[in-house]
């Protein structure tokens, strides 16, 4: 096994979280009883580490993991030519409950022309399992070249086996009709409304009875860039998953930030944490601490954005079943120089963070974007995908609390 290097926690970053997910209807213990000791930290070690899938000519990336109805694992993730191009496609394998084997690849959806990317999966109560995803496409146009890209949600009612169609989630189109960029107003359609674009990263979860998806997104890019075109997020929610509804939730909250690739996390106590990955500067690309969100009335409503403490994309959250809640990511340093695929965990709801723990060093190419699933008691499966896209890796991770 491996030990992981771990750090102390990072202690009272958010107070009004912690608020939060406490219930005022809790009962108070008995006269003279003595509360069980919490645990208050917690140790990891790799207990095996191994590859998924890897390829010498493909790019892979962005997996995501659910365990399905019989234990099984259902892995999806994207494979292209390129980090971005028209021939991604999404993939889909099957593991076995303790990860020891894997299915062969096979295609679960390929739209020609278009890049369909950065999947995600989950399993709803009733054991449907859906999958988003977005789809990117760049369109030639007399205006110049455009950047489309919409979020879109499939759903199985066989365990994952087959998929019904893949229904758009936004109010956006993949061929806007007659697509025109002003210097300043930006990009829009021939009746003269803006186009927007919106994408997501991780998996609708179930919200007070309702699905919701956390999206992020904003003009189409093309315009005079300024906070007011600066990409937000926007839950999307649904009673049945084929319509859904907005609601912004962060617009305008960060106002000097972009705020992309939330994760929404249902937590037991009945809280919802979010987080995301921000960029401080004129682009998308710049860098931006990690921030974190909680909502205590199924994410209608939402405390202010904290900061955490360092730079992460791409957040996947979890609760395991003894209330350890993890955020996989990956975690990059201040100037971009180097790229890790860590994951920081809580004991506390999310009220205060580890630093995070580095499962991979990835050098300076791009890796990440690590899903997590709990195998049993002990141990759970970290996948990530391998610097440069040659691989999807995966590592088994053992875990002590005291």
């Amino acid at each position: 096994m491996v030990k992981l290097a771990l750090a102390p926690l990072t202690l009272a970053l958010l107070g009004a979280a912690a608020a939060a997910c406490s219930s005022p209807d809790s009962p108070a213990p008995p006269a003279g009883a003595v509360a069980p000791a919490q645990p208050v930290t917690a140790s990891f070690e790799v207990e095996r580490s191994f590859s998924i899938a890897a390829s010498a000519t493909s790019h892979l990336a962005f997996p995501s993991l659910a365990k399905l109805g019989d234990g099984s694992l259902l892995l999806v993730y994207r494979e292209g030519a390129s980090h971005a191009d028209p021939s991604g496609r999404i993939v889909r394998q099957v593991g076995a409950p303790d990860a020891s084997a894997w299915s062969t690849p096979e295609v679960l959806l390929d739209t020609p022309g278009i890049d369909d990317r950065d999947p995600s999966v989950a399993v709803l109560p009733g054991g449907d399992v859906v999958v988003s995803l977005f789809q990117h496409r760049v369109l030639a146009t007399p205006s110049g070249s455009l950047t489309l890209y919409h979020p879109f949600v499939g759903r199985s009612r066989d365990g994952g086996a087959s998929f019904g169609p893949f229904v758009a989630v936004d109010r956006g189109t993949m061929t806007p009709d007659a697509p025109a960029r002003d210097a300043i107003t930006g990009w829009t359609d021939a009746a003269g409304a803006p186009i927007e674009v919106a994408a997501c990263s991780s998996a609708p979860v179930t919200l007070g009875g309702r699905l919701v998806l956390a999206t992020y997104g904003g003009p189409a890019a093309g315009g005079a860039q300024g906070a007011g075109t600066r990409s937000h997020v926007t839950l999307y929610a649904s009673d049945d998953g084929a319509s859904w509804a907005p609601d912004d939730v962060l617009a305008g909250a960060l106002p000097s930030s972009w705020v992309e690739e939330p994760a929404l996390l249902p937590l037991a106590s009945g809280a919802t944490l979010l987080q995301a990955r921000t960029a401080a500067g004129a682009a998308a690309s710049s860098p931006g601490k990690m921030v974190q969100a909680t909502s205590g009335d199924a994410a209608r409503s939402w405390s202010a954005p904290v900061s955490l403490p360092f730079v992460g994309h791409a957040p996947e959250l979890a609760q395991l079943s003894n209330g350890l809640v993890l955020s996989g990511f990956r975690e990059l340093d201040d100037a971009y120089t180097s790229e890790w695929a860590s994951f920081t965990w809580s004991l506390d709801d999310g009220a205060s963070w580890s630093d995070p723990v580095r499962v991979a060093d990835c050098g300076g190419v791009e890796c990440g974007y690590p899903a997590i699933v709990e195998l049993d008691a002990s141990r759970f499966l970290y996948v990530w995908y391998a610097p440069g896209g040659t691989a999807i890796q995966a590592a088994i991770v053992r875990f002590t609390l005291g």
